[in-house]
Order: structure tokens, then C-alpha cells, then sequence
């Protein structure tokens, strides 16, 4: 180590290399081979800082050389830019990425940026930069810039640059003023000055007391308090927008500009935060921290995974927000929702057993793949979509919608905290509302398959032949249904980010007002009777698209696996049901048997329903940046549950009425 050291200061010593390049052989002889480990790290830390502390020439040549360097850098474009999402949007900033991942930039003097990204050049660097404390690095800075004949016109630059960085800050939020999608929000932003604009005035009188000579932090304190409250204002403000875009459509370039948004005021809040420590050791342990922070968005800032993880979170915020708000309904709290749920259940269990017939007539006429897919999806389309229009419920549709209330629940707890026993509550509600809108389901499925089957044998006429029998009985046996039965649960959970899709774009679009204004609309129908319509094609717009496309889904799949040669199909467990009311009609069966397959049939509901709640719910905790938590706690504490209250699991709790 020491004489790894002492090549050191024989380079640092090389006229012929400027300071940026001796800067950086000082971070790469502190930069551990192990990122995990420091402790020589510390050691190389402590070795240059005895080394400058001596101050002979060498080291006092290169502090002043340091001190000159930051002086003539633009560190503002630092503090402002890193960790920002562009202004340009997604689809520019993927591009600039990718420029710049494999083509970097020219160096420009005084950027600050370039000097940060050639110091700390390895993605890792956050790893180890993050380990060492913030004293020692307080240490090491102190040390290098030790140079006391630029120590004032090092502050004053810092200081000057803080204000600066905060005055850029505060104009981009003042621009948000008149954007169209905070306009269509809330459109009082059109008759009065905003508190985006107030921010900027009263900020720009503060830098003008700032910029008094002599003048005393402490003496413009209050000064400083109303830009806090203003700045809480601001972030009031933001929320309002997020909470008036569930019910007004939130697209996607919304949800980003409310990111970016939100992420340059808390930028801003801490830069004033700065500017009012100056000086101090709280500034210079938050400057330490704002360094930490830069190091690890350096490390990202070209990465275009970090963009389409921050992308997807985007995108799912977007979708997610209808579908917890739709959440609720499908989820039984008392006896009342209990036995409307299993009601609605069995009216759709009729007619899917309806669409199963279908299914067998389409298959049993032989038209070629292109035909037989065409047919077969839409009969599942215009099927769920007729189910929705009666106000039925197929019970694999559920998942997308309760999952995003699970983790509305995890996000509205402090911290993000999963509250594991109010989960556990909810979790009950669901499994019971699964199990009576998936009893509905194949209680009526089968018992109308049963009927129908018994109508035509009755007629000396059969539905199924032996081999067609035979096809639809094996097809519930494991281990290819439950394959097919995890595609299905896919297409479930893409059915629910599709409907949430169109509920942001019917709310975005004004859906309801374009069809109440709609020209040929006016002349067909009367005001009450319109109002109504455009009331009803706005409020299921989501849902009936949404249910076309998950029988659209549903149908070509065994067509791709045609075109790719490969044996795809899907297993839903209403269809599954009614196959098997059908099949066991057409042979002698035994009791043994049946239960066999059925129970198949519930394997496949149970694959249906885990695949598509699992990623309806990751997504949804992805929007919200909320986590779960420990899962093995979580079914410890479920398991305990169900064996003190196991009945709960399938029957419903009775209200409870209070005294008054």
C-alpha cells in the first residue's frame, strides 16, 4: 500500500497531466478492488489526508489546483440536472441514453457533470462511495481543499451556485403554470396566479436580500419560512393533481411530468436547506449526502434498464389508479355483497356454459385456423362483454381489480409499512368473494351443461362423439391444464391493465361529454335518455373493452401456438367446468372419476386465479412504490388465522348492528 501510495505522488507531481486526470488517479488508488469491503479504503483516505495536512508544496500546488477547478465549474448544472427526469419526455430521453451509453459526450470546460462522470467512471462506485461516512468523507474533502488562498472564493462560488441551481429550480416549476394536462385538472390555474408562480416570486425577492452584501441568514429567517410553507403548498398542489386525475384521466405523460414534478421540488427543498446551514457542519454533512446521491445517479444516468424500470412504474401508476378505485366492488364485505356476488356469479356461469356449447359447435365444423379463431374469439369477446352488460361476474376477472386495493392498503400506511393484520383482513374478504363468485361459476356452468346435455341425449342426439369426449377430459388433467391454465391467468391479469387503460382514456378523452354532445347522438335520442347512455358508455368503457380483449386473448392463443409449433392453449375454470358437464353427460362415469376431474377443474380456478392476482399485484405495488414486506410473516400470521376462524375463510361475517 505504501508504495502504491508513494507512485502516487510521483504522478500527481506530472506537470504534463492536468488536475481532473490527477484527481482521478487519487479516487482510483481510494477505490477498493472489492466494493464490498473498505477497510483499505480508509486506510488510502487517511494516508492523503496526513498527506495534505503536511502541506508542502506538492500538496499545497494540487489543493489550489482542486480549489481552481471547482471555481471555474458550473456545479449548479450538477445539482439541478442529476436525478431529474428530462423535460423532453420519455421517448427523447431513451434516445439521449443511448447516445451517450455508447457515444459519451465531448468534455466541455467548466461541467461540472463531465468531471463527476470521469472521477467516478465505474457503476459500482456508488457501492463503496455509500459505505464510508459522511466525517471521513468531510475529512477528505476538508484536506484537499486545504488551500487557504482560495478558501473564500471557494465558498462564495458554492454559495453563488446553491442560489443559483435553487433559481433555475423555481422558474421550471413556475413554467408548469400553464401546461395543458394541469390546466385540464384544474382549471382555476387560468383565473389566478398558481403557487408554482408565488414560489418564484417570493424565491426571487429572497435571492435579492441574498445578494445584499453583509447580509445575515438569520436576519431573513422568516423570509426563509414562507418559501417552506409555500413549498408545502407546492407538494399540496402536486397531490391535488394525482388525486383529480383518477377521476379526469391520468395518461401517461401526466403521471411523468407529476414525477419530474414532484422530484425538482424536493430537489429545491433541499438546496434551501443548504443555502440556510452554509458553512455549517449540518451543510457540510448534507453536502456529503447530495454527493452520495450524485454518485449513485451518475451511475444511472446513461443506464436505459434505470429508464424502463422508472418508465414501467409510469405506465402501471397510469393503469392502476381506475383499477383500485373499481376495487372495492369485488370484494364481499358482508352477507348481503356475499350472496350478490355468488347471484352474479351464477348468471354468468349460464352463459359461459352458453359459450362452451358454442366452442364445441365452432371445433366441430371443421373451418380452417384462420376461421376457427376468428369465430372462436369473438365468441369469447362479444360473451364476457354480453356477461358485463348484464351486470354479471366471471370470478378469474376479480384479481386485477382487488389486487390494486391490497396495495392501495400497503401505500396508504405510514412509511409504506405493510400493516400485516389489516392485510390479513382483506385477504379473508377477497379469498370469501373468490370462493362464492367461483361457486356461481361452476355450480351453474355444470348444472346447465348437465341439462343441455341430458336435453339432447333425451332427443336421441349427442353433443360430443367418444373421441371428442375423450379430447375435453384430458385436457383437465394436470400437468399441461395448469400450464395452460398460467397462460390464461396471464391474459386475466392483461384483460386488467387493458381496462384500466381505457378507464384513463374515457376519463382523459371526456368520453361521457362526447357522447352526451355527440350530433347524431342529439337527434336519435332525448336528453335524459342520452345523459344516461354517455353516463353508462363513460363509466364501462374500460370494461367492455377490456372483456373483448381478454376473449380476443383467450382465442387466438391456441392459433400462435399453431404458428410458432407449439402446443398452446388456455384452461379458464368457468369453461373448464362446463366442458366437463358436457363430456361426463357422454360416457358412464364413475363417482370416483368425476371428483378426479373436477378437482382438476378447482386446480385449474386456483392456477387462474394465483397467476393473474400475483402480477396484478406486483405492478400495482410497482406504481406505488410500496412493498409488501416479509411474506413468510405474512403467511405465518394467515395461517394462524385460518385456524382460529377457518369457517371465515368461505362464509361471510354478519354485520354486526350497533346500539344507538
Amino acid at each position: 500500500m505504501k508504495n502504491d501510495f508513494l507512485n502516487l505522488l510521483d504522478n500527481i507531481d506530472d506537470k504534463q497531466i492536468d488536475i481532473i486526470d490527477k484527481l482521478s488517479l487519487i479516487v482510483n488508488f481510494i477505490r477498493p478492488k472489492n466494493f464490498n469491503e473498505i477497510e483499505d479504503s480508509l486506510h488510502k483516505i487517511d494516508m492523503i489526508v496526513d498527506f495534505f495536512k503536511k502541506s508542502d508544496n506538492l500538496a499545497l500546488t494540487i489543493s489550489n489546483e482542486i480549489n481552481l477547478l471547482l471555481i471555474e465549474s458550473k456545479v449548479s448544472t450538477n445539482i439541478v440536472n442529476l436525478g431529474i427526469l428530462s423535460k423532453n419526455g420519455f421517448s427523447y430521453e431513451i434516445r439521449n441514453r443511448f447516445y451517450n451509453k455508447f457515444l459519451p459526450n465531448p468534455p466541455k470546460k467548466g461541467d461540472f457533470r463531465y468531471i463527476f462522470a470521469t472521477l467516478f467512471n465505474k457503476k459500482n462506485d456508488y457501492k463503496w462511495v455509500n459505505k464510508i461516512d459522511n466525517e471521513k468523507w468531510i475529512e477528505f474533502f476538508s484536506s484537499i481543499l486545504i488551500s487557504h488562498k482560495y478558501t473564500e472564493r471557494l465558498k462564495n462560488h458554492i454559495y453563488w451556485e446553491l442560489i443559483y441551481a435553487a433559481e433555475i429550480l423555481a422558474i421550471w416549476i413556475a413554467s408548469e403554470e400553464f401546461d395543458d394536462n394541469f390546466l385540464r385538472l384544474d382549471k382555476k390555474l387560468l383565473n389566478r396566479d398558481s403557487v408554482f408562480i408565488s414560489l418564484q416570486r417570493d424565491l426571487s425577492d429572497l435571492i435579492h436580500k441574498l445578494q445584499l452584501e453583509n447580509v445575515n441568514i438569520s436576519s431573513i429567517k422568516k423570509d426563509f419560512e414562507h418559501i417552506d410553507v409555500l413549498i408545502e403548498q407546492c407538494n399540496k398542489q402536486v397531490l391535488l393533481f394525482k388525486k383529480k386525475s383518477i377521476n379526469h384521466g391520468i395518461s401517461i405523460d401526466l403521471t411523468y411530468e407529476l414525477e419530474r414534478l414532484t422530484q425538482i421540488i424536493r430537489r429545491l427543498d433541499y438546496i434551501l436547506a443548504l443555502i440556510k446551514s452554509f458553512d455549517t457542519n449540518k451543510f457540510h454533512i448534507s453536502l456529503v449526502e447530495l454527493f452520495k446521491e450524485s454518485i449513485i445517479k451518475n451511475a444511472t444516468k446513461n443506464s436505459l434498464y434505470e429508464l424502463y424500470e422508472q418508465s414501467i412504474k409510469i405506465i402501471s401508476k397510469s393503469i392502476t389508479n381506475n383499477t383500485s378505485e373499481h376495487g372495492e366492488h369485488y370484494i364481499a364485505s358482508n352477507v348481503k355483497d356475499y350472496i350478490k356476488m355468488f347471484l352474479n356469479a351464477s348468471g354468468a356461469g349460464i352463459i359461459i356454459a352458453i359459450m362452451a356449447l358454442i366452442k364445441i359447435n365452432i371445433m366441430q365444423n371443421n373451418f380452417s385456423y384462420g376461421i376457427e379463431t376468428l369465430f372462436a374469439s369473438l365468441n369469447y369477446g362479444l360473451g364476457f362483454v354480453i356477461i358485463h352488460l348484464f351486470g354479471f361476474t366471471v370470478a378469474t376477472k376479480q384479481p386485477a381489480m382487488t389486487a390494486s386495493t391490497f396495495a392501495e392498503a400497503i401505500d396508504k400506511d405510514d412509511g409504506r409499512k405493510v400493516n400485516q393484520k389489516k392485510l390479513i383482513l382483506l385477504t379473508f374478504q377477497v379469498i370469501r368473494s373468490q370462493f362464492a363468485a367461483v361457486a356461481g361459476n361452476v355450480t351453474f356452468a355444470l348444472l346447465l351443461a348437465f341439462l343441455l346435455s341430458f336435453y339432447f341425449i333425451s332427443n336421441n342426439s349427442v353433443i360430443l362423439n367418444t373421441s371428442e369426449v375423450e379430447y375435453y377430459l384430458d385436457g383437465l388433467k394436470p400437468f399441461s391444464a395448469f400450464f395452460f391454465a398460467a397462460i390464461a391467468g396471464v391474459w386475466l391479469f392483461c384483460s386488467g391493465l387493458i381496462s384500466g387503460y381505457f378507464d384513463n382514456r374515457a376519463d382523459l378523452l371526456e368520453l361521457k361529454s362526447r357522447y352526451y354532445h355527440h350530433p347524431l347522438l342529439k337527434k336519435l335520442l332525448k336528453k335524459e335518455i342520452r345523459e344516461k347512455f354517455a353516463n353508462y358508455l363513460h363509466d364501462h368503457h374500460g370494461a367492455i373493452v377490456g372483456n373483448f380483449f381478454f376473449g380476443v386473448l383467450l382465442g387466438v392463443t391456441p392459433f400462435l401456438g399453431y404458428l410458432l409449433n407449439l402446443p398452446l392453449d388456455i384452461r379458464h375454470v368457468a369453461f373448464s367446468t362446463a366442458y366437463l358437464g358436457y363430456a361426463s353427460m357422454h360416457i358412464d362415469i364413475s363417482v370416483g372419476e368425476f371428483l378426479f376431474y373436477f378437482i382438476c377443474v378447482l386446480m385449474i380456478g386456483f392456477v387462474n386465479l394465483t397467476i393473474s392476482f400475483s402480477l396484478a399485484l406486483k405492478v400495482s405495488l410497482l406504481s406505488r412504490e410500496a412493498y409488501f414486506g416479509n411474506l413468510f410473516s405474512f403467511f405465518k400470521l394467515l395461517v394462524i388465522e385460518i385456524f382460529k376462524k377457518p369457517h371465515h375463510l368461505i362464509f361471510p361475517i354478519k354485520d354486526k348492528k350497533t346500539k344507538s
